[in-house]
Formats: structure tokens, C-alpha cells, sequence
């Protein structure tokens, strides 16, 4: 069992290794899924929050890591090898702005998508928000918007 701040990889895929989209009421894996073969960090101090993003994005056929806190996601750095991250501002300890400058500094140009209670005009310039609470549907399009190249 991993220690209370490491990270937790879970991958969806089909039994032919194909990465994809499992629904509720299938289980037909679609590799054209955006999420299909991406690899993402999802950082949340909220267990329950943490789950259901990761629940969600691992429907659309993400491999997620997931990180209960900044200090979590940058001690390991196989963490960073990551498509996209999805970062909560309100965290514990280092908080979700700065995560966002160290995580823009140590992968320049990693896409981020910042997930928060905070109204929209309190979120860093990233490439994609995702307002709390949220569904599977505005989960999906935060990550067609910071993944474009990847929503064909």
C-alpha cells in the first residue's frame, strides 16, 4: 500500500491494450477518445474531489496519477512525465498557484488545467479551467481545450 502522499497510478485499458472511453452502461473502449493513451497528474487535497476527476478522466481513457498535495506530485518526478496536469487551487501547504508556476517551470509548456471553487477570475493563466462542482461533460471538454491536438 503506498504511503499517505504517494501517488496512485491507475490506467484504463482494454483487454487488446487499447487506451479508450469506458461508460457506465459498456464496456466498449473507443481509442478516438481524447483522453485515449494521455497520461494525467491530478492533484486535489479532497479524496472524494480526487476520485471522481480521476473517475471521469480515466472514462475518457486516461492513464491517471494522482497526488493528494504539490509537495506529493513534485517529490516523484515520474509524476511530471505527464500529457496534462489538473491542479486544485486550494491546497494545503505549497497551494495551487504556485504548484502551477513550478510545474510551468520544470515542463515548459505542459498543458494545465486549474480546477477550483474560486470564481474564474481568481484562476492563473492556464489552458484550461474546470469550475468545481463539475460533470463528466465539462471534465471531457477541459481536456479537449488543453489537449486540442488531441480532440480530433
Amino acid at each position: 500500500m503506498p504511503g499517505r502522499d504517494a501517488p496512485d497510478v491507475l490506467r484504463c485499458e482494454a483487454a487488446d491494450g487499447q487506451a479508450g472511453r469506458m461508460t457506465d452502461d459498456d464496456t466498449t473502449v473507443r481509442p478516438t477518445e481524447p483522453g485515449a493513451g494521455t497520461r494525467v497528474l491530478v492533484v486535489d487535497d479532497e479524496p472524494d474531489e480526487r476520485a471522481l476527476l480521476a473517475t471521469h478522466l480515466r472514462r475518457a481513457g486516461c492513464e491517471v496519477l494522482e497526488a493528494p498535495s504539490a509537495e506529493a506530485a513534485l517529490a516523484d518526478e515520474r509524476q511530471l512525465d505527464v500529457d496534462v496536469a489538473f491542479v486544485d487551487l486550494r491546497l494545503p501547504g505549497m497551494g495551487g498557484w504556485e504548484l502551477v508556476e513550478e510545474l510551468h517551470r520544470l515542463r515548459p509548456g505542459l498543458p494545465v488545467v486549474v480546477t477550483s471553487v474560486l470564481d474564474a477570475h481568481d484562476y492563473p493563466d492556464v489552458e484550461a479551467t474546470l469550475p468545481k462542482p463539475f460533470v463528466g461533460e465539462s471534465v471531457r471538454a477541459a481536456l479537449e481545450q488543453a489537449l486540442p491536438d488531441r480532440a480530433r
